[in-house]
């Protein structure tokens, strides 16, 4: 008898001793559920790995892409635009930067293949580019699009210029019109890009981020469409680039295309870290998410000065057909050194 009650004691503790587990796990279920709010994006681990020798001697096409995950609210269709309402604000401004992330880093490592380009103008004038990069079995390596704000662009300051590599971005972040969707054009053109490298595609239907669809369905997404016959044939255009973080918060990318052995153009050019926190020049860390050819305030600051080196610069490359500078003019500029160890990866 007394085993019996023993027995019922033991159960009658494990029952409420459940019970009260129960209770205190349903009431961080409740805290936890309160506390969360779904977020736009999900950002890449913020540790800072550095890259061992072997990472950075990686064969061409082991490319390193931005790998942030986004939760877009995508549509299959154009969106309608919301130019020209006047919505109240529904953040701070700097509140809402926190709730929004867009990244203008290229993809890192050594790029070669056949080249393919196009461009076109829509909309009210902007003006697209697409560069597609493939391998020699014809898949798609790496899809790029560039949009230029038309020459009679309503804010004069961005008629011209490249919206992904300027600071358009914060533009529109600053307007109340993006605070529903939280995105800015640059989310719109690489949600696409991703999408035509990972399929293997340029044609046919592609999901569109709310918001920002427009430009991608009736300018970008079309002038992409009309190489998809010709990426697959090879290019007599080769391309080759090579991009590298510096670990300073800087990104250096030299790229080149060569047609029968000869360099026809080359670009350089220096992307500032999508997080202010990764730039080591307190100056410079206001420039965050833009690059150094194409800030308009950065440029603004320093009178031109990378521009007019990177034009020399690249000029000195295709007049030569070479990767060695001699040119004191250009050899004495502080970003030299970083276009240096860009170009010792690049075997012409």
């Amino acid at each position: 008898m007394k085993h019996t009650h023993k027995l019922a004691a033991v159960f009658l503790f494990a029952v409420l001793g459940l019970t009260a587990c129960k209770s205190d796990q349903t009431k961080v279920a409740e805290k936890t559920s309160q506390s969360s709010e779904p977020a736009l994006f999900t950002p890449a681990s913020s540790v800072e790995v550095v890259p061992s020798e072997e990472e950075k001697e990686k064969a061409a096409n082991d490319l390193t892409f931005e790998n942030t995950s986004y939760n877009y609210d995508v549509v299959t269709g154009a969106t309608q635009t919301t130019f020209g309402s006047n919505p109240k604000p529904l953040y701070p401004y700097e509140e809402k930067l926190k709730k929004m992330f867009w990244s203008n880093q290229p993809p890192l490592g050594l790029m070669e293949g056949n080249y393919y380009t196009n461009d076109g103008y829509f909309d009210v004038g902007n003006k697209g580019i697409v560069e597609i990069v493939t391998d020699d079995t014809s898949k798609i390596i790496n899809v790029e699009f560039n949009e230029y704000g038309a020459e009679n662009y309503y804010e004069s300051k961005y008629s011209g210029a490249n919206k992904r590599l300027s600071d358009y971005a914060f533009f529109q972040a600053q307007n109340p019109r993006t605070d529903t969707t939280l995105v800015t054009v640059v989310n719109g053109i690489t949600f696409v890009e991703n999408q035509m490298r990972e399929e293997n595609r340029v044609e046919g239907n592609f999901e569109t981020v709310r918001g920002s669809s427009t430009s991608a369905r009736q300018g970008l997404m079309a002038i992409a469409a009309e190489l998809k016959d010709e990426i697959r044939q090879p290019s007599k255009t080769k391309y080759i680039g090579y991009a590298e973080d510096f670990g300073d918060g800087l990104i250096g990318r030299l790229q080149l295309t060569v047609t029968d052995g000869k360099i026809d153009s080359a670009r350089y050019d220096e992307y500032f870290a999508d997080q202010p926190e990764k730039i080591t020049a307190e100056q410079l860390k206001q420039y965050y998410r833009q690059s150094k050819y194409f800030s308009l305030t950065y440029n603004e600051a320093t009178n031109n000065d990378f521009v007019t080196f990177s034009d020399a610069l690249t000029k000195e490359i295709v007049d030569k057909q070479g990767l060695t500078i001699e040119n004191s003019e250009l050899t004495k500029h502080p970003s030299f050194a970083s276009y240096q160890k860009l170009a010792e990866q690049i075997d012409l």
